[in-house]
């Protein structure tokens, strides 16, 4: 493994662009108009400004850490053997990288093929980073500061490990596995395995993809790939309690939680939907098609906003509480994932696509009302 220091490397950026949309139409000489199978109109005009950086080639996804005020991305390039893959600490006030870790080389591996990071969630408490290396179906821990290796679990640990979540209030680390129908449980104190929590729907066994974490009640939620319903786990006693079937989607990704209102966000990236579920009763409030690959989403509870990253459309859907789309934002290439700081902000990670001049960059995503 090596590591680089906090040199404040600055990739190229570009100028702030100004998207203003008003009602339902948006400006800056943008004439897109958002569609929506149903959902409330919007009732006031907010404007987007973005701001664009390159980073490193193959990022994935990122999670912000209140104690260091860093983003933290991953990155991988390619399919096996991979290669080339980064960890990289990213500071949002200068929109430089600090800090950058290369992983090291998957043991029993002649290949070159690395522990490559894909998944990732902070730990603030214990002042870790914990990230999923799907390729080996595996992950790893690594420290806020300097971002030194903590611990690599084994291979095989969680096979084909997606999106991990950590609940500081019981030191737990779940992960997601779309081969199969469990979330792998961790102990984020001692660094050990527990007892996996086995997911039981209406029909075929489901495969987990993304995860939200709902710490002030006690809840932690996943979409399954493969039949469409929203799974939810009682983090205090660790068992499932609930399950809520999705009509009409296909290929359910991405979920966020609106902790206040008690919404739940979940995209399905083969139909292009945007669904918001009641998270108690799991009825559907609003069905909103995004665009094509709408693939994840993060909820930004200081403007009550949604996030959707509609990696086939190349573009940002927002969406208000209330089920309105506000705006669509093109990004370019594929965005692949969201995630929101303390002040408002959404980070949008989109990578390049061959015929794209740009490298893979994180988009800055300000929300003014």
């Amino acid at each position: 493994m090596t590591s680089a220091p906090a040199h404040g490397r600055l990739f190229s950026r570009s100028t702030k662009i100004l998207i203003a949309s008003a009602l339902l139409g948006l400006a800056a000489g943008c004439a897109t108009q958002p569609t929506a199978s149903s959902g409330a109109a919007a009732t006031s005009a907010w404007a987007f400004t973005t701001q664009v950086t390159d980073l490193v080639p193959g990022i994935y996804q990122g999670a912000y850490s209140a104690n260091t005020q860093q983003l933290y991305i991953t990155s991988a390039v390619g399919r096996p053997p991979v290669r080339e893959s980064r960890l990289v600490a990213f500071d949002p006030a200068s929109q430089r990288i600090s800090a950058e870790v290369v992983p090291a080389v998957q043991a029993g591996h002649k290949d070159g093929q690395l522990q490559a990071v894909y998944g990732i969630a902070t730990d603030d408490p214990h002042g870790h980073i914990w990230v999923t290396n799907t390729r080996s179906g595996s992950l790893a821990v690594y420290a806020q500061d300097g971002l030194k290796l903590v611990k690599q679990f084994g291979d095989k640990a969680a096979p084909h490990a997606r999106d991990v979540a950590v609940d500081a209030a019981h030191q737990r680390a779940y992960v997601s596995s779309p081969a199969g129908d469990t979330i792998f449980v961790f102990d984020t104190a001692t660094l050990k395995p527990l007892p996996g929590i086995t997911l039981k729907g209406a029909g075929e066994a489901p495969k987990p993809m993304s995860l939200a974490l709902d710490s002030a009640h006690q809840r932690l939620y996943t979409v399954s790939l493969n039949t469409a319903e929203v799974f939810v786990i009682d983090t205090a006693t660790g068992k499932q309690i609930a399950s809520h079937p999705i009509p009409n989607v296909q290929g359910g990704a991405g979920i966020a939680i609106d902790s206040q209102k008690q919404q739940l966000y979940v995209t399905a990236q083969k139909s292009g939907d945007l669904v918001i579920l009641d998270a108690q009763s799991g009825r559907v409030l609003h069905q909103l098609a995004t665009g094509a690959g709408a693939l994840n989403v993060a909820f930004d509870p200081v403007n009550r906003l949604a996030y959707v990253a509609n990696r086939g459309a190349g573009s940002v859907t927002v969406v208000n509480d209330a089920g309105a789309i506000l705006a669509q934002i093109d990004t370019g290439s594929s965005p692949n994932h969201i995630t929101t700081t303390p002040d408002g902000t959404a980070w949008a990670l989109v990578k390049k696509n061959k015929d794209d001049p740009r490298l893979d960059r994180v988009v800055r995503i300000e929300a003014r009302h």
